[in-house]
């Protein structure tokens, strides 16, 4: 394999980050963004990054994760939701 994991999936999440960023720059309009399970690899420095990038499209984005701890970096800067046996709630 040509690198890590982490590695592979930072490839990717850059990869749409630029497509993301080339549709906003040719149409005006942030595109909304689905990305599921995407800070699982990443390392925190690496995660940190992809939050900061994420925000600065000014877009809705809904990312899902299994892991809550993976996003207490965003706090406030995000509205998480919780499904526990078919239901909502928060974390």
């Amino acid at each position: 394999a040509l690198g890590s994991t982490g590695e592979q999936k930072a490839l990717l999440i850059g990869l749409i980050l630029a497509h993301a960023r080339l549709v906003k720059r040719t149409t005006g309009i942030a595109p909304f963004l689905l990305l599921d399970e995407i800070a699982a690899h990443l390392d925190p420095g690496r995660r940190a990054a992809l939050f900061v990038a994420l925000d600065s499209l000014q877009t809705q984005c809904f990312m899902t994760g299994t892991d809550n701890m993976l996003f207490e970096a965003l706090r406030d800067d995000a509205q998480r939701i919780t499904v526990r046996d078919g239901r909502l709630g928060r974390p």
